[in-house]
């Protein structure tokens, strides 16, 4: 048996699950397709990396993940194993097999997170959207998203930790739209940090709402206001849309 690298693309929903990364005495999406591919390779020690973290209650439509695997299967043979391991909330859309090089975190070049809003509750969806009950501005939050898009300091606007070496993103786009009444807004950027999006959404529509002033927002970049004024979005919104790689060789 020869070692092969595989690009798993992973869709969930993180309702269940206390976001991607294991961690002792919860149950995670990293764990649970650890478990899976170690009963399906036979071994204990499969190291499966994440292009990124997810939050508890967060989902995702495009996550990436790398494992190495000691196996004679193709890739089509290990995603349709894989899935037939994983619970229904867990499923791979894609397996590719990669260049040994190819490692899902620091090879990626981008991240897209999209977040989802709609102003009426339903008892079938109101895991997967935030259920916003007041009147917003379209106009007003695209003028915030034009004024995220130039910045590159978002130390106020994340969970601040010592092992952050520092808090700076570079934002490729930044925009919100309306389909068939969802608000949905849509960031990419070359990295996120902890509660970062959630953080955006739920403070832009403080804007949106007259709760707080435009030159408010922009000043929450450039200074050390008071971070009551930041108010961060429930988790169950956030979608990890996509992930992007260049140069990647597939076999």
């Amino acid at each position: 048996m020869t070692t092969k690298n595989f690009k798993l693309t992973i869709q969930y929903d993180g309702t269940d699950y206390c976001g991607w990364q294991i961690q002792k005495n919860a149950i995670t999406v990293q764990a649970t397709i650890k478990k899976a591919l170690e009963d399906i390779v036979k071994t204990n020690n499969v190291n499966v990396i994440g292009s990124g973290r997810t939050d508890s209650g967060v989902h995702s439509v495009g996550q990436v993940c790398s494992v190495k695997l000691k196996t004679n299967m193709t890739n089509i043979q290990l995603l349709k194993a894989l899935n037939s391991k994983l619970p229904n909330n867990i499923r791979v859309s894609l397996s590719e097999i990669v260049d040994d090089k190819f490692n899902a975190r620091f090879s990626a070049v981008d991240r897209e997170y999209i977040y989802k809003i709609k102003k009426e509750s339903s008892p079938f969806d109101y895991k997967y959207y935030w259920n916003y009950p007041y009147d917003y501005d379209i106009n007003i939050l695209n003028n915030c998203a034009k004024i995220v898009i130039e910045q590159n300091n978002f130390y106020n606007f994340c969970k601040p930790s010592p092992d952050i070496k520092n808090y700076n993103c570079t934002i490729n786009y930044s925009r919100w739209k309306i389909e068939n009444d969802i608000l949905i807004y849509q960031i990419n950027a070359n990295r996120f940090l902890h509660h970062m999006v959630r953080m955006l959404v739920g403070t832009m529509l403080e804007v949106s709402r007259g709760k707080i002033l435009e030159v408010d927002f922009l000043n929450l970049f450039n200074q050390n206001l008071n971070k009551n004024m930041i108010l961060t979005a429930p988790s169950k919104g956030l979608y990890l849309f996509k992930v992007k790689y260049e140069n990647e060789q597939l076999f």
